[in-house]
């Protein structure tokens, strides 16, 4: 025992009892069996619990209390000597629950012993929720273990090393068909252990993370199914654009019609053509305009130009005097009987009708500072 150190592996195949075998599932369950030198002292103080086995085929099938049993081995003790309890007509499925029970969420079982565990009871057969019931753990905590031992090599030795918690596991192994986008939320796990506030540091951040991301890909693979790769460089990689029925390629940046699959640039040129009553029948690298058309675009122009100078022409020129005497202007309205009252004050005159009507026209003033202002009457019956 004075050549034992801490940590150090044990050869458990030389100190194995002739009598003795492993179960084929049990035995890999824990990582390689190291020295625990103050587990070696507890049992020299005789601080014992029984080993269990199952009686099978002659042998003797060690189902819980391995480390006890190789250290004890360590200390010379006899198969005869070690206290055990050993079980007759146990079935394999029986033989599994049994060592679960007596190994799984000890305190000196590491989580990937527990996963190696549970998978090995799920394989047997047993379901998460009654392994949940039976361990006394949720059915989320059960997953989260068995997700442990489905991650790739390289992520799994990550978990195992602790550069990330355990507890990421199953969100991370949801997107294990994405490899650049498990690598991303690796990347936000990572970043939320050192700030919150620009990473990822919950559990639920991981899944409202991953729900997200799959929606997508499931959107772009439902864009792929409908309208195809890009036209131009056949990558699978397309979105949509910010337009409506406009597709863009996420590697080439190229931008087309959903429909039509014209390149975008064309396809909104021709609509605007359209909208101005010419029918284009070119394809996107011929476009052409024909005679009649340029004219219907030439005559459409002055068309709007003539519009624009008309209301320009409605501004007064800067020296402009009205010939109209006040008369001229009212006598259409203050005809016949339809003054209700006029009254005069000042420089005011302020003329009430029965039947009233506006008057808007461009004079009355003696000087237009601004050749811009205009006189208005204004009436009301």
């Amino acid at each position: 025992m004075d050549n034992l150190k801490e940590g150090k592996k044990i050869d458990t195949a030389k100190l194995l009892d002739p009598e003795v075998v492993l179960h084929p599932q049990i035995s890999k369950w824990r990582d390689a069996i190291t020295v625990d030198l103050k587990l070696l002292n507890s049992l020299k103080d005789g601080q014992i619990q029984d080993t269990v086995f199952r009686s099978k085929d002659g042998k003797y099938e060690l189902l819980a209390g391995a480390r006890r049993y190789f250290h004890q081995k360590l200390l010379g003790t006899s198969w005869e000597d070690i206290p055990k309890k050993i079980l007759d007509d146990v079935s394999d499925s029986r033989a599994l629950m049994l060592a679960a029970s007596e190994n799984i969420f000890r305190k000196d079982f590491n989580p990937w012993e527990e996963a190696r565990a549970i998978v090995s009871l799920t394989t047997g057969g047993f379901k998460p929720k009654d392994l949940a019931k039976q361990f006394g753990k949720s059915e989320g905590y059960i997953r989260s273990r068995m997700a442990l031992m489905q991650l790739p090599e390289k992520i799994r030795d990550r978990f195992e090393k602790k550069d990330i918690p355990i507890g990421y596991a199953e969100p991370v192994k949801k997107l294990d068909k994405y490899e650049e986008a498990q690598k991303k939320l690796l990347e936000k796990i990572v970043e939320g252990m050192s700030n919150r506030y620009s990473g990822i540091d919950t559990i639920e951040e991981a899944d409202a993370f991953v729900t997200t991301i799959l929606k997508q890909i499931k959107d772009k693979e439902e864009l792929l199914v409908k309208y195809g790769p890009c036209p131009k460089c056949n990558s699978k990689s397309i979105g949509e654009g910010w337009q409506n029925d406009q597709l863009k390629c996420g590697d080439c940046n190229y931008s087309w019609h959903k429909e039509t699959k014209e390149p975008w640039e064309y396809y909104e040129t021709k609509q605007k053509l359209q909208e101005m009553g010419i029918k284009v029948e070119e394809g996107p690298e011929t476009l052409k305009l024909t005679p009649r058309d340029v004219a219907s675009m030439v005559t459409q122009k002055a068309e709007e130009q003539e519009r624009l100078t008309r209301e320009e022409g409605e501004t007064l020129p800067a020296n402009f005097r009205s010939k109209a005497t006040l008369l001229m202007l009212l006598e259409p309205m203050i005809t016949g009987d339809n003054i209700q009252k006029l009254e005069v004050r000042d420089e005011r005159i302020e003329i009430q009708l029965i039947e009233g009507f506006d008057v808007y026209f461009n004079g009355l003033r003696k000087d237009y500072a601004d050749g811009v202002s205009k006189a208005r009457i204004e009436t009301s019956g």
